[in-house]
């Protein structure tokens, strides 16, 4: 016995370099084949099976088996691990096309649909995978044929499942009976603030189309608030030729409108109106520094023009605003 299992750490150690690289690989294919999906994702956590976890692996197979020995290293198809933690549980089957158009699928085992609420800390999705034959030359060859899971489950399924698994409950009937129903109980409440933000998502998203539809077809009334959402879509609409923004940037600048009393987007549209040319005039003769198309961003032009428009934003916002007043001259009258 101690022979075979000499034999096996030799051999395990023998492959670890090959299972490095397997997940090496896999990790570059997956976080490039989701980016180029736009598949956001929170993170995707590796690793390799320790030699003591695979033998303990391979000895629960095999009393499970009860059979004939067959090659340890093909019957433990896990030894390289990859999980993807998504957002929403609709970015489950984005993350799922993602792998399978990147992976030669072994087995897809799906542990989410038809699962009861009370098994929702043990819900996921696991593929077995191998590196698709495609992927040859030398840095291959050797990779091909190993197989690794990838695991996708949602960021309130991965918390429930790591909470649990601190616990050392491997499932519910682990689980003492007197305290079962508080179990059940929080395991209900991460299903459902996973379905509520997948909700929330959705609307999410079905709002900011509609404003922006609306927007472009000049038909939305602009009696609205400002916020994240409504904002994005009106630069959009309003400053089409302009450089995009990242989110993060226009909350601060919904912040900072707040703080200045605009509060609503027909307040900042009159404002753009007024200031617009004046804004023009300042940039010609002060163009953004580090800007290959000589142009300030949506939320820079924003910013501008208030600082020429609206002397409050421009002793708030700028600690040497005197660069601003000469424009005053170029605002046109308000209608």
């Amino acid at each position: 016995m101690k022979i075979k299992r000499l034999s096996l750490i030799n051999e395990f150690q023998k492959r670890e370099p090959a299972y490095k690289r397997v997940l090496e690989e896999s990790l570059f294919m997956l976080e490039r084949g989701l980016r180029l999906e736009g598949v956001k994702y929170h993170s995707i956590p590796t690793r390799i099976k320790s030699f003591d976890s695979f033998t303990a692996k391979l000895k629960r197979k095999s009393d499970e088996r009860k059979g004939a020995a067959v090659d340890p290293f093909a019957e433990v198809t896990d030894i390289v691990g990859l999980r993807v933690v998504c957002l929403f549980l609709s970015d489950i089957v984005k993350v799922g096309k993602v792998i399978k158009d990147h992976f030669d699928i072994l087995a897809e085992d799906n542990k989410i649909d038809g699962a009861d609420v009370s098994s929702f800390g043990y819900m996921s999705v696991h593929f077995v995978a191998n590196i698709k034959p495609s992927y040859s030359g030398p840095r291959y060859d050797d990779l091909v044929g190993i197989p690794l899971e990838i695991q996708v489950r949602t960021i309130a399924m991965d918390a429930w499942a790591t909470i649990s698994h601190y616990l050392s409950y491997k499932s519910a009937i682990d689980v003492p009976s007197e305290m079962r129903r508080d179990f059940y109980a929080l395991s209900g409440l991460f299903y459902v603030a996973d379905s509520h933000f997948e909700m929330f998502s959705k609307g999410r998203e079905r709002s900011r189309i509609e404003i922006a539809a609306e927007l472009k077809a000049g038909s939305r009334d602009l009696n609205q608030e400002i916020n994240l959402d409504s904002l994005t879509a009106y630069l959009a609409s309003r400053l089409p030729d302009r450089e995009r923004n990242d989110s993060e940037s226009i909350s601060e600048l919904v912040q900072e409108l707040h703080d200045n009393e605009y509060r609503n987007l027909e307040q900042l549209n009159n404002a753009i109106d007024i200031g617009y040319d004046a804004f023009v005039a300042y940039e010609k003769e002060h163009p953004p520094s580090g800007s290959d198309t000589k142009q300030f961003s949506d939320v820079g032009v924003v910013r501008i023009l208030l600082a020429i428009v609206d002397k409050t934003y421009r002793e708030k916002k700028y600690a040497s605003p005197s660069e601003f007043p000469k424009y005053e001259s170029l605002i046109r009258a308000k209608s």
